[in-house]
């Protein structure tokens, strides 16, 4: 149980509610790792806007962003946010079991393009070791056609799970049921 109150659909009320019809129109539910961002409603509403602005990427960009949340809540050990991004990459995305528990050994064997896997390790350095992210690091993912915008987003990205896992965490929000 989360050590937070937090509203469910039932008794949510203003904004939160408002945001909570929204989030049930786009999945049928609201899962818990959005509903616990609902104990300081402007954070749920912005945290809900990114993940609309991640939903309107196409399918590929979406797996990306999905594995980057999986090994970056692996890395930190988020039980909650491992589980949810796993069950979104074999459901949706059709990875396989063993495909996760060989990403988390070698995140090389992501099934992603070439671009797209350049993106996730590029990301996962950044949150295992930004320090030595270096130019050579950045002319790569140019020479990929990578934009500097798509390196500072997949960087915000991954390092913004350190942020989720710590709030999860730190709270005891659930698995959805």
């Amino acid at each position: 149980m989360s050590l937070l109150n937090i509203p469910t659909t039932e008794n949510a009320t203003g904004e939160v509610k408002e945001i909570y019809n929204e989030i049930e129109a786009a999945f049928g539910m609201v899962p818990n790792g959005i509903s616990a961002w609902s104990a300081y409603p402007a954070l749920l509403r912005n945290q809900w806007e990114s993940i609309k602005v991640r939903l309107s990427k196409d399918q590929e960009n979406q797996k990306l962003h999905a594995i980057i949340r999986y090994l970056a809540s692996d890395e930190n050990n988020c039980t909650y946010c491992v589980g949810f991004n796993g069950g979104m990459l074999m459901n949706y995305y059709g990875v396989t079991q063993e495909q996760l528990l060989e990403m988390q050994k070698n995140p090389s064997s992501a099934p992603l393009g070439e671009k797209n896997l350049a993106l996730l390790l590029f990301a996962m350095k950044s949150i295992k070791s930004a320090d030595d992210v270096n130019a050579e690091d950045i002319e790569h993912l140019k020479s990929l056609d990578v934009s500097e915008e798509e390196i500072f987003e997949i960087v915000h990205a991954a390092s913004h799970m350190t942020v989720v896992n710590t709030l999860f965490k730190t709270f005891k929000v659930e698995q959805d049921v």
